[in-house]
């Protein structure tokens, strides 16, 4: 009988099998990119979201605003009390609303009325002559905090809201933050 030496045959255990994956390899790295940049990517999408939502509900108050301005500039007989008993500041904040029916939470309106000639109170009534001018300010609560800071994006804080000159009051902030729409017009 011949004797079979054990140098030609096969090792019976593999130290490594065929498939196995080694210690440098990149299998899974695409997934811990993934966990790195979700946070960031969500951050976004969110901020992304919450921006759009504050930019439609200003673009409905300043829609409101403007149509209220309008109303209060056209409707010079009312501004005495009209036929119908309405006055035109009560007609104003109804298109206000009107215009901006769109918002759910409540706006704050306030007028405010330049002293017309020969006067010294300016009010709505007040307002019969072409040229006397009025300033329509509304705000609408806003919240648009970042996430574990104490920064929040709404552009108005509480407090009293002055025009562009910083003296003149034209409106007040009467929630945390808001946002303002401001529309000064003249009686026709």
């Amino acid at each position: 009988m011949k004797q079979r030496t054990h140098s030609r045959l096969r090792p019976l255990i593999r130290l490594r099998p065929r498939g196995s994956v080694g210690a440098r390899s990149e299998e899974g790295q695409s997934l811990y990119e993934l966990a790195w940049a979700m946070p960031l990517l969500a951050m976004l999408m969110i901020g992304i979201i919450f921006g759009g939502i504050t930019f439609y509900d200003y673009i409905e108050l300043a829609e409101g605003v403007a149509a209220g301005a309008r109303t209060l500039a056209t409707n010079r007989q009312a501004l005495a009390g009209g036929t119908s008993g309405q006055t035109a500041c009560v007609l104003e904040e109804a298109a206000l609303k009107a215009a901006a029916a769109n918002l759910t939470k409540p706006i704050n309106i306030t007028e405010t009325f330049s002293a017309p000639k020969g006067s010294t109170t300016p009010t709505c009534t007040n307002l019969q002559q072409a040229g006397d001018t009025a300033t329509v300010n509304a705000t609408y609560p806003c919240n648009l905090p970042i996430p574990y800071t104490s920064i929040n994006l709404c552009p108005v804080a509480k407090g009293t809201i002055y025009a562009a000159d910083g003296k003149t009051p034209i409106g007040s902030c009467l929630y945390t933050y808001c946002i303002s729409s401001t529309i000064t017009v003249s009686i026709e």
